[in-house]
């Protein structure tokens, strides 16, 4: 976020997106761009039609699509769903709003048709009247209008209610990175990364990283052990504390529990919030970091302390978790303990 003006592209894996793009417009015979709130391009334009292509690319007549787009786009705001209507050369295209927290930050622009029936009756955003240089286009490329796909209105209405669904979806994944990241900063465990932060997030880390954080609060008690909020996961948690340099299957752990194996994943994953099978190797780490901190052992030793199959696995799983290897891990605590 900068200020009060959201940016789209801090958000969206682009690349992503325009693979997404590019399947939703073959499959709907729609054109397909996201803009800014500007109503500037930030993606390529998907399966855009000839005629619009000639249009863009044009040195005078790209500034008139753009303010199209533009003006579509506050329109959408404005009514708060999404617009269709007629750009200045009377073709179809809509709009489809993406508003963050109050805020407009760009569109989904979607397109490049004409309708069987009705279209007269769309509102035009840009009036040109006969300027000669719009005039002369439309009648020089006469073919290439007549190749614009036809929809009849339902179509059309449906193809807005399933973009709208994904503008939705677009600010679900910016409320959702937002949140991750400032909640990310005020992690202890940001000191620990070896990253700088100013170099870029990967979303996916951070996501790990916080969950990673939340158990470790939660093993974070006098005797070190997780109190299962459901009393009939404990003997099984029990089991895997007092065991912490083996590996115990879940039928084992289903056999203390009087639980089928598939029943006791259940109640593990609502227990976690995740598959009990990385929250366990999740355990592994956090009992690593207690052994980094507290011990002068070597990462061969703590690896098999821990059951590991071998100190090269051990280093490849504590990264995949924390970000950083062991060895790196041990020494941000000891210099953070000489700053103290």
């Amino acid at each position: 976020m900068k200020g009060t003006q959201f940016d789209i592209e801090q958000v969206l894996d682009l690349t992503k997106w325009e693979k997404l793009q590019e399947s939703i417009a073959i499959a709907t015979h729609l054109a397909i761009i996201l803009v800014d709130y500007r109503g500037r391009p930030i993606t390529k334009h998907s399966q855009v039609q000839p005629f619009c292509q000639l249009a863009r690319n044009h040195p005078k007549l790209s500034a008139y699509c753009e303010k199209c787009d533009s003006r579509g786009g506050l329109e959408a705001v404005r009514t708060g769903q999404p617009f269709i209507y007629r750009c200045h050369f009377d073709i179809v295209d809509m709009a489809i709003p993406i508003i963050v927290d109050g805020h407009y930050a760009g569109a989904i622009m979607a397109g490049e048709i004409l309708l069987t029936e009705e279209q007269n009756d769309l509102e035009q955003v840009l009036q040109l009247g006969d300027q000669q240089l719009v005039t002369d286009f439309k009648q020089e490329h006469q073919d290439l209008i007549a190749r614009y796909p036809r929809f009849n209105r339902e179509d059309l209405n449906q193809s807005a209610e399933m973009l709208e669904k994904l503008s939705e979806y677009i600010i679900s994944e910016a409320i959702k990175k937002d949140y991750l990241i400032k909640a990310y900063k005020q992690t202890l465990r940001l000191s620990q990364h070896e990253k700088p932060l100013e170099e870029g997030l990967d979303l996916a880390f951070v996501q790990k990283d916080i969950q990673q954080s939340l158990l470790e609060s939660r093993l974070q008690t006098e005797d070190g052990v997780y109190q299962a909020t459901n009393r009939l996961l404990q003997p099984a948690i029990d089991l895997v504390f007092e065991n912490k340099g083996s590996h115990v299957d879940l039928p084992t752990l289903a056999s203390v529990t009087n639980l089928s194996p598939s029943h006791l994943s259940r109640l593990l994953k609502e227990e976690f919030g995740e598959p009990f099978s990385k929250i366990y190797g999740k355990l592994k780490v956090y009992w690593a970091e207690q052994l980094l901190e507290t011990t002068d052992w070597s990462i061969t030793e703590i690896s098999d302390e821990l059951g590991f199959v071998e100190p090269s696995y051990f280093v490849r799983s504590f990264k995949k978790i924390t970000g950083t290897t062991p060895l790196n891990y041990r020494k941000n605590i000891i210099e953070a303990n000489k700053r103290q």
